[in-house]
């Protein structure tokens, strides 16, 4: 796979409108959207900080958390907010979020979510080794519970953040059933083949890589990471035309994600290198 010099940090702004936020905001448990069956561990994920210098990195940091997510749901007593219904609340409220600070207001949007805590973390990579960092922020509290972290090579990122996840898990007296890699086909969670594409997308096995990320799409059609990453599979092996249709169908139904601006960088690249080759193919 070509060097990915090409991936740019994607800017993911930090605000949330405190006016909103200040007015006493219920939780927002109604009719419409009750708390789960049987008294389950419901929890919001935010996108994790990125603390690396190489800022290719830094889309994976975004994706950290639906990934452990994705790990701890296979915990009956464990239930995740999807990011649907977070974005739509925010929205709901005139808040943007992504990755909150302030412990307070990270408790308002909890308690609008019914959340009983609130998934951030963070992740470095230095020289191929990956580190990750994850808390679990409690709402009724106003602190962080738990916090555990893992680290390994960035071509075993399925490795390492399972490791993080059965730590989290552990804390809580819960504990994930056993998986190894080579099983993974066995699971339906598309967050899993997103694990396993990212670690052959690191590892310069771009082919593998794709497989993994339609695999993801094929169990959730809408899985924005899983369209993301496939789009730059492609873009970074130059197939342009493949790349487009990716990121044309990622900017259709994820118009409003972190990472559409990025999108519309690499379409611009996309359209560009697709002319020149037309062109050059009629000057032949």
């Amino acid at each position: 796979m070509k060097q990915r010099t090409t991936l740019l940090a994607s800017v993911v702004s930090v605000v949330v409108l405190g006016a909103a936020c200040a007015s006493g905001l219920e939780p927002a448990i109604s009719e419409q959207n009750p708390p789960p069956e049987g008294g389950r561990i419901v929890v919001a994920v935010l996108p994790f900080r990125h603390s690396s210098k190489d800022a290719r990195y830094e889309p994976l940091a975004q994706s950290m958390g639906e990934m452990i997510a994705g790990c701890l749901s296979e915990v009956d007593e464990f239930a995740f907010v999807e990011r649907e219904e977070l974005d739509e609340v925010l929205k709901e409220h005139e808040l943007t979020l992504s990755g909150l600070v302030d412990n307070e207001m990270k408790a308002k949007v909890g308690r609008l979510l019914g959340a009983r805590y609130i998934l951030t973390g963070g992740v470095a990579v230095e020289e191929k080794k990956l580190k990750v960092n994850a808390h679990l922020f409690e709402v009724e509290t106003t602190r962080v519970a738990q916090s555990e972290s893992a680290e390994g090579k960035i071509d075993r990122l399925l490795s390492v953040v399972r490791a993080v996840a059965e730590k989290l898990a552990k804390d809580l007296d819960l504990e994930l059933p056993e998986i190894k890699e080579e099983d993974i086909d066995k699971w339906p969670e598309a967050n899993l083949h997103l694990m396993r594409g990212l670690g052959y997308y690191y590892g310069n096995m771009p082919d593998h890589a794709i497989a993994e990320f339609m695999k993801a799409l094929a169990l959730k059609h809408d899985h924005v990471r899983a369209r993301y990453w496939n789009g730059v599979c492609y873009f970074d092996d130059e197939e342009y035309e493949h790349a487009k249709i990716e990121f044309d169908r990622f900017l259709k139904e994820f118009p409003e994600d972190e990472l559409a601006p990025k999108v519309k960088e690499m379409l611009e690249v996309c359209a560009t290198q697709i002319q020149e080759r037309n062109s050059a193919e009629k000057s032949e």
